[in-house]
């Protein structure tokens, strides 16, 4: 029965927003993002230029960007998620004295004034909700507390890739079509070898442009960030051939 019952969580896709989403996010395998992410990010956003420089991380999960932010990138960082179990995670496992988590509301960030932000980054968000109005509040919301000229760099799973199987996650089933807003079963790697299914959010590139567009910001410059064959550590993985993630920067 217990053989039965670990392979039915197993199976059973997790929504973000759960204690038991948290504590399997906890323990996933980040390789990929690691390499292909994080260098990418820091080194578009650029090192801060001075000790009150601020950069938000919107849906900072248990703080694995946030914590780039403030040490290689040595910025001042507002980590920001709507899960409370993903903060508690971040708080213990990355504290940093630069960074703040602070749990929101998915869309505002009220107690930020007009242009008082630095830069922003967004991390494997959009794909994870399923609600386009609540993406375009938050994306307006970025816009506006960004000053003239700061960037914003959105970076997610590549809507070009669904069905391919990387070394840590497949976003969708091999040969399925999905169209923009279906719910997509992604298959992530924890550390340990197993996997579990979390649901994400088809969008097609398109999409991104116009939640980017219609909220103010230029349309983006697109990264699609892929493994050199040397660095993969493995016989020709997929992530050495086609890019898992895609990077979108744009500024206000």
């Amino acid at each position: 029965m217990q053989e039965a019952a670990t392979l039915d969580r197993r199976r059973c896709p997790l929504g973000w927003d759960t204690t038991a989403a948290a504590d399997a996010y906890r323990d996933r395998d980040m390789r990929l993002a690691e390499k292909l992410i994080f260098p990418a990010v820091l080194q578009r956003l650029g090192r801060s230029p001075g000790p009150d420089r601020l950069v938000l991380d919107v849906g900072c999960g248990t703080g694995a960007i946030a914590a780039q932010l403030a040490g290689g990138g040595e910025w001042t960082v507002q980590a920001l998620d709507p899960s409370a179990d993903m903060l508690d995670i971040a708080l213990a496992d990355r504290w940093h004295p630069r960074v703040s988590y602070r749990l929101f509301d998915g869309r505002t960030v009220p107690w930020l004034a007009y242009d008082s932000v630095d830069g922003a980054v967004c991390g494997l968000v959009y794909c994870t909700d399923p609600d386009d109005d609540r993406l375009a509040a938050l994306t307006a919301e970025i816009h506006r507390v960004l000053r003239p000229g700061a960037p914003y760099l959105l970076a997610d799973l590549n809507p070009a890739t669904t069905g391919v199987a990387f070394s840590t996650l497949r976003h969708g089933e091999p040969g399925a079509g999905y169209a923009d807003g279906d719910t997509v079963p992604t298959l992530l790697r924890r550390r340990d070898g197993t996997t579990m299914t979390s649901v994400t959010h088809d969008r097609s590139l398109d999409r991104y442009r116009s939640f980017l567009t219609e909220a103010g910001f230029p349309s983006p410059a697109v990264d699609l960030p892929k493994l050199p064959v040397d660095a993969a550590g493995q016989d020709d993985p997929a992530e050495t051939r086609t890019a898992p993630y895609m990077i979108l920067t744009t500024h206000v």
